[in-house]
């Protein structure tokens, strides 16, 4: 088998459908499985996705573990010589696979390529391709994340020049809605880190990668289109912000040693601390605000704990909807 595609569905069966149709639609000469895990959706309609395609595996889990947790139940599964992780709202366009195929296949230090994705009128999707420092930090938590002059030459003038040049670039990682990674490195250091929910375990996973000598490239001539958040806007932007800030605290626990470790605890606490101070006390003149206050109130206390017990630990979906409620 040369490459095993892993699906998570959560409650977007239409766009699981659209996904699988344009995998069928341009993946040639490649030997390929199709693997859909559900991560326990409401909606029961993506039951129906085994009489559509025959052929496709099809794995229901009793809960919701998060995006790392079912992704590994998929790669366990998995019979490919390579992994290619997919979101549902991602849409394949001309020979996408292909290209990052050949390219991992002809290239041995490569552990994980990815494509360029575009968002449906708006373009290209531009991210942050470096793995997270201090300073990001910072300017992530104070809303300067794409304005501050070192960070947007980062986010656009990186990724503008590197896609004009039209040739495969390096980068430290490549967002998690579509990557090809080879197995033997799951077989070899495991899968994403199941402390981490939603966000960031993909780069978690391939900073343990580059430590293991595995390089990451992104290749301009493989194009995808990504229908951004399809699954995460049914949840809520409060359930967003949330776990993008739990998982920078899990990440930022696993990398960081000794002064950066204890400064990075500290510039949590504050940030966190003053959140939950303004929303305590706007929720005074406006209710609505008091989930946001609930959230960083759980968050202060998530970041209290001991580096132990926050990498041992694991969100529970359902204990903590009334977060959001």
């Amino acid at each position: 088998m040369d490459l095993s595609i892993i699906i998570v569905n959560y409650n977007v069966y239409d766009d699981v459908k659209n996904c699988i149709e344009s995998i069928y639609k341009h993946i040639k000469n490649i030997i390929f499985e199709i693997i859909v895990v559900d991560n326990n959706s409401s909606d029961k309609s993506i039951y129906e996705i085994s009489n559509l395609y025959s052929k496709i595996t099809f794995i229901a889990l009793e809960s919701n573990k998060g995006f790392g947790y079912a992704n590994n139940i998929g790669m366990r599964k998995a019979k490919g010589k390579y992994l290619l992780l997919v979101n549902p709202d991602i849409i394949f366009q001309d020979n996408s696979v292909g290209i990052m195929y050949d390219f991992i296949e002809k290239n041995d230090t490569v552990g994980v390529v990815g494509p360029i994705q575009y968002k449906p009128k708006t373009g290209l999707e531009y991210y942050y391709t470096f793995f997270p420092t201090l300073y990001s930090r910072l300017m992530q938590e104070n809303r300067l994340y794409m304005k501050a002059s070192i960070m947007k030459s980062r986010f656009f003038d990186f990724i503008d020049q590197n896609i004009s040049a039209g040739i495969p670039f390096k980068v430290d990682w490549v967002i998690g809605s579509c990557l090809m990674v080879r197995k033997k490195i799951f077989d070899d250091i495991g899968g994403f880190d199941e402390a981490f929910f939603l966000f960031e375990e993909e780069t978690e996973w391939q900073y343990r990668m580059n430590r293991r000598g595995w390089v990451t490239y992104m290749v301009p001539a493989a194009k995808v289109l990504h229908n951004h958040h399809s699954s995460v806007s049914k949840i809520g932007k409060i359930f967003v912000y949330y776990q993008e800030f739990r998982s920078r605290i899990i990440f930022d626990r696993k990398r960081f040693k000794g002064i950066k470790y204890l400064l990075r605890v500290v510039l949590i606490e504050m940030g966190l601390g003053l959140r939950v101070i303004f929303f305590l006390l706007r929720s005074i003149f406006n209710k609505s605000l008091y989930i946001k206050f609930k959230a960083y109130y759980d968050l202060l206390k998530f970041n209290s704990m001991s580096k132990n017990k926050i990498l041992n630990s694991r969100y529970n979906f359902e204990e903590k909807k009334i977060l959001f409620a």
